[in-house]
């Protein structure tokens, strides 16, 4: 029984609760609603920011603000309770008028201006009481402008087998504006392109950044710094240049005892690094330094080269010659006296004289073969094709044949032969 007289105790406690709860929100619908009473005191409604407009007519009288005393404003307002939601979401702008500045007999220096609020209250029971602060007090400057020299900055890494060019920008410098102290902070204006494993030419717009004297890079927004004729940004040119090793070489004409199977041939400088545009270098596999015809030496032959490098390209290592040594081995040479000494193809107009008797021959060949060969076996013919029709002395390079011994002896070295054409 005390179990059960418990129980409706409880429960009358608990709709006595629920009554009491109802009964204050009657009554506070009713003061609002109904009665609707004024604000006890005025509302404030705070952290309003402050607007200006006219600052471009400062800067065409060379003027700039320098520093305002408040950023934001608080504005209280007189209602009733139940505008108190009117007034949180309503829509407030503060704006000061900074041409008001221009009508002072001195305009550089601090003035107290005053603000507009703009709003819209949406109901007549809401109405301004006052504003804090009641008036902005802006410092106002001679706005100075300063061109500012660019520094190019590469942050990144070059891939393998690559190297660094030329690092350029698009303009040289920029014209920064602002007052003269800030114009002071200044010490140099960079633009940076970070990339990394770069194999080719990248170009990139990135933004501009002054730095003062420390290293420490300046907020321009907080020193009330802006670019004058810019927007901000530049454009940056990294050149990638391929790095390529190659060899240097010298065409070989051979001849009946001299061929690339028994020759040896020695370069000063074997080989030279390149660099230049990757579509240039990649196709260069070696450079040519010239031609050497191996019956125009005899057993052993040394000349120097200049290295004439392809266009649009760099050479790295610096070598601007190279000694070529060529050695032709396991042959013998030996000199005969010839003296069978004719020519060929003269017109038939022309009367040809020769006036070379005897020349002395050079023969390269095995050593068991060499031996063999007799002043009877060489045979010197001058070939006067190019000289048909012309008359005078002339010194031809003849053409010299060993018979009976195919190409196992050859003449080497360079001969002339001097015949007159009448």
């Amino acid at each position: 029984m005390r179990m059960v007289g418990k129980h409706k105790q409880g429960s009358r406690n608990l709709l006595y609760m629920i009554f009491s709860i109802g009964v204050s929100i009657a009554l506070w619908s009713y003061v609002v609603y109904v009665d609707n009473p004024a604000f006890d005191s005025p509302r404030p409604r705070s952290g309003i920011p402050l607007e200006f407009v006219g600052e471009d007519l400062l800067r065409d009288s060379n003027l700039i603000v320098s520093s305002v005393n408040v950023r934001q404003i608080t504005v209280y307002f007189n209602g009733r309770v139940r505008d108190t939601e009117t007034l949180s979401n309503m829509d407030i702008r503060a704006v000061v008028d900074l041409s008001d500045v221009l009508a002072s007999s001195v305009p550089t220096g601090t003035h107290a201006l005053d603000y507009d609020l703009i709003y819209d209250p949406g109901s007549s029971n809401i109405e301004e009481v006052r504003r804090t602060p009641s008036m902005i007090e802006v410092t106002v400057e001679r706005l100075a402008t300063e061109s500012v020299p660019l520094r190019a900055v590469y942050e990144g890494r070059i891939a393998e087998n690559y190297m660094a060019g030329t690092l350029s920008l698009s303009r040289d410098s920029v014209a920064v504006s602002g007052t003269e102290a800030a114009i002071a902070l200044i010490d140099h204006a960079t633009v940076t392109l970070k990339r990394d494993n770069l194999s080719k030419t990248v170009t990139e717009e990135a933004p501009i950044v002054l730095w003062d004297a420390e290293g420490n890079e300046i907020d321009m927004a907080e020193a009330g710094l802006t670019f004058s004729d810019s927007d901000g940004m530049a454009k940056i040119t990294q050149t990638v240049l391929m790095v390529k090793t190659v060899p240097l070489k010298v065409s070989i004409v051979e001849s009946a005892t001299a061929t690339d199977d028994n020759i040896r041939i020695n370069y000063s400088v074997p080989n030279v690094v390149l660099s230049g545009d990757p579509e240039v270098i990649q196709d260069i596999n070696e450079i040519n330094i010239g031609t050497i015809n191996l019956k125009s030496i005899i057993l052993s032959y040394e000349e120097d080269f200049i290295i004439r490098y392809p266009n649009n390209t760099r050479p790295e290592s610096g070598e601007t010659s190279c000694t070529v040594t060529i050695t032709v081995e396991n042959m013998e040479t030996r000199r005969l006296s010839a003296t069978n000494i004719s020519y060929s193809n003269a017109a038939e107009s022309d009367s040809v004289s020769v006036i070379t008797q005897s020349l002395d021959i050079t023969l390269r060949g095995e050593a068991n073969v060499i031996d063999q060969v007799t002043a009877e076996n060489i045979r010197i013919v001058a070939n006067l094709s190019e000289l048909a029709g012309k008359k005078g002395t002339y010194q031809v390079s003849p053409r010299v044949y060993v018979d009976g011994f195919d190409n196992a002896v050859e003449a080497v070295g360079d001969y002339a032969v001097t015949v007159i054409i009448s």
